[in-house]
Order: C-alpha cells, then structure tokens, then sequence
C-alpha cells in the first residue's frame, strides 16, 4: 500500500487542482483558529460558534430524485419560529442570516429570540428583540449575508433557541436548510412574541429559512469543533426534532465530561445529499468547505466525512457527473492541506457502508475501500474517526449492522449516531 505522501506525490495533478478550488477567495485568511499571542487584558468577550445550519438553493434542478421544487417561493405576512439547538451556552448571541440564493431581497420587518420550550413555545421571561445596527428591521440584497447585533440572552450550554422572524412584505425562501431534521413553525401575521405557535401539520415546516449560524459570546478559552460532511453528518435517519445528529451527540458528550482545556462546541456543517466534485444539493464540497468550515467563528478543530454521494450518485442518478476514488481523495487532501494552513486541526472519518442503498454497485464499493483506505493511512491529520468500523456489520461489512441502520440502507438511526458519537475519542479535543 502507497503511503500518504508517496500518493500525494503520485496524484499531484489532482491534489493542486482541489488545492486551487479550495484556496479560492482567499481561503488561508479565513479561519478563526490557530491564532498565536496572549490574550488582551483585562480579555473581552470574543463570538463562538454555536451553531451552523448550511444553507443551499430550494430551487435547484434534485428532480433526479422526484422532488419537486416547493410549492411556494416566498413567505409575505407570516411570521417564522426556527428552532436551534446549541453546543455551548453564554450570555450573549449574535445571529447570521443569508439570501445565498434568491431572486429578490429578504425583508425581516421583526426578529426575536427567546428560550424554547418545545413544540412552537417559548418562556417569555427570555424573550429579546433581535437588531441590526440598532434597527429592529433589515433587508437582506440577493446573495447577501448579514449579522445581528449582539443580543443579551442567557442560554445555557445545550439549550434550545427559538428565533421568530416576523415578514410583512414578501421574502424570497429559496435560500434555506433543506433536511433539518428538525420542527419549524409558521403562523400568519406578527407571532414574534407569542408565547406559543401554532402546530397543526400545515404549520410546520422541516427546513430552516435564511438562518445559518449563531455565536455565544464567551471569555476564556474554548474550543470550535466543526463537523463538516453529507446526509451522515446532518443526520438523516435520526429522530425529527430529537437532535441525535452525531455532532449534537458528540457535543453532549463533550459538555458532560467538562475537564481541563476549556469548553468546547460542536457544530453541525452537514448538507444532506452533498458532494465535493458536483453541485446540487448545495455548493460542492471543495468550494463551500472555505464557507462552512474556515469562515466559522472560532474553528479549531474539522471532523471531515463526505464522498459516498459521489460515490453513488453516478451509478444511479447522475450519470454524467464522475467521479473517481483518486479525484475524491484528492478533495480530502486538498481540505486538509488548506485547513492545517489555516492552523485547524483535522480529522478524517472514513465512510460508512452502504449495501442495499438504491445507488449501492459492487465497483462502488470498491471505490469507498479505496478511499478509506487511503483515510485510514494518513498520517496528516491530527487522527482519523473510523465510523465504518463503528457501525458495519461483522458478517457482512459493506453493509450497516441492522441495530444502527436506517430503513435506507445508507443512512444510520439515533443508535447508529450514538455509536458514531462514541467512537470518538473526548481527549482528542481538549
């Protein structure tokens, strides 16, 4: 078996070419870790990742798949109550909202924020106005990104966010997290300070809308875990609305065992359906890796697992789109390259099985030992996080142990990322 850097060598070609796309926009100045001196003193208060929800195009061309493009592609006079669930806690937040993708602006007339209490309901004692540079509206251009001002609310490590913004002229919804799996919540008119929304079927949406990360404002140190993948990482398979993503079981892990080194927090970049070669189902990976992963507040760590869609994807679905085992790898090694530049310490997980997946071949399957393989051989990263072997099936290990696997055959239940999370050992963050 070739090592690391012999391969490297040897796929030169493809590793500068993910080099190139990965480093595009400036990607070295991006990141929030690695950063050397000491602190000021007396120290200030410094924005935390706490949580990320990836944010993609509603209207891209996924009919491949039978899904058609939503029914609606705005929201006029309703009011939204989006529900996050954070990794570490603080005193204050910030809030950031994007139009990646649509065609018009995003006007929010009102935004709030207070603790969730489940099911649409919040504990108003918490409730807080949400601004922007000390207006309480904003418009959000087409392809644009904005941050709220700090807000003063009290979350507790792990708590449950919700943030209600208020439309009153037409938003464009394109721009959004198509699989939350999660509970969203939509009522006519001005519902930004209820205490409760309402909850009939056709009131819940399963995707978030413009809302695509929240900081903690924290002192002393602490540490930003960003776990960036596909379905796998944005836990598709896990209960709706339970928050049994592997990320939100790792950072409950994390929190419970406390220790020396500071706080860490886990955030989620996962997009379901993603790929690094090909776009649709978002940004392919090697381009919104310097997004999702680099320009995330605090980052210091990547836990990095994604390519099983393109793995499958041209074997059933796609077949014009290719790609190969070396042209992947060279995607992992053009991310780990960038980030470890970027001072991020890198993870490698190797992918998981997936025999009896509709996309499922035996040359694919050759190509996911190929690049596991090749993960499990890299002495490049600070370590690997061998998911395959956490949750295949001794008998049969191209495919997932039935106790962890979801109907699917690809993707895994709340006990398969509950095994995922485990396999991660606690000490390689601190």
């Amino acid at each position: 078996m070739q090592s690391v850097k012999t391969w490297m060598r040897t796929n030169r070609r493809f590793v500068l070419s993910a080099l190139g796309a990965l480093a595009a926009g400036g990607l070295a100045g991006c990141g929030g870790g690695g950063s050397g001196g000491s602190p000021a003193v007396p120290e200030v208060a410094k924005p935390v990742a706490t949580w990320l929800g990836v944010l993609s195009d509603l209207q891209e061309d996924v009919r491949f798949l039978d899904i058609p493009p939503p029914a609606s592609t705005a929201f006029t006079e309703q009011t939204l109550r989006q529900i996050a669930h954070l990794s570490l806690g603080g005193d204050q937040v910030r809030i950031k909202f994007g139009n990646l993708y649509g065609k018009a602006p995003v006007p929010l007339a009102r935004v709030r924020v207070a603790l969730s209490t489940g099911a649409g309901a919040v504990d108003l004692a918490t409730d807080v106005a949400v601004t922007f540079q000390g207006r309480e509206s904003v418009s959000i251009p087409v392809g644009g990104e904005v941050w709220s001002d700090k807000v003063s609310i009290r979350v507790p490590d792990g708590a449950n966010l919700a943030v209600s913004a208020y439309v009153r002229e037409s938003a464009d919804s394109t721009s959004a997290h198509r699989y939350a799996n999660a509970i969203q919540y939509v009522g006519a008119g001005d519902l930004s300070s209820a205490a409760t929304m309402p909850t009939a079927p056709g009131n819940q949406l399963t995707s978030w809308h413009w809302m695509s990360a929240i900081d903690v404002y924290r002192t002393g140190p602490a540490r930003v875990v960003v776990a960036f993948g596909d379905s796998l990482t944005d836990g598709n398979g896990s209960t709706l609305g339970a928050n049994q993503r592997y990320p939100d079981l790792l950072s409950a892990r994390l929190l419970k065992a406390g220790g020396a080194g500071g706080a860490v927090s886990v955030v989620n970049a996962g997009l379901g359906g993603n790929r690094w070669l090909h776009d649709r189902f978002g940004l392919k990976g090697v381009e919104r890796f310097r997004r999702d992963v680099l320009g995330v507040s605090g980052v210091t760590h990547a836990i990095v697992q994604m390519g099983i869609n393109d793995i499958g994807f041209q074997q059933t679905w796609t077949p014009n789109e290719k790609a190969t085992a070396v042209e992947v790898i060279a995607s992992f090694a053009g991310a780990i390259a960038v980030a470890k530049g970027a001072g991020i310490q890198v993870y490698l997980a190797t992918l998981t099985p997936f025999k009896g997946h509709v996309y499922f071949s035996d040359a694919g399957e050759d190509m996911r030992q190929a690049i596991n393989t090749w993960i499990r051989a890299n002495t490049e990263v600070a370590g690997v996080f061998d998911f395959d072997a956490a949750v295949r099936d001794p008998a049969d290990p191209a495919r997932i142990l039935a106790a962890y696997r979801d109907a699917d055959n690809l993707h895994v239940n709340d006990l398969g990322y509950a095994r995922m999370a485990e396999s991660a050992p606690l000490d390689r963050f601190r």
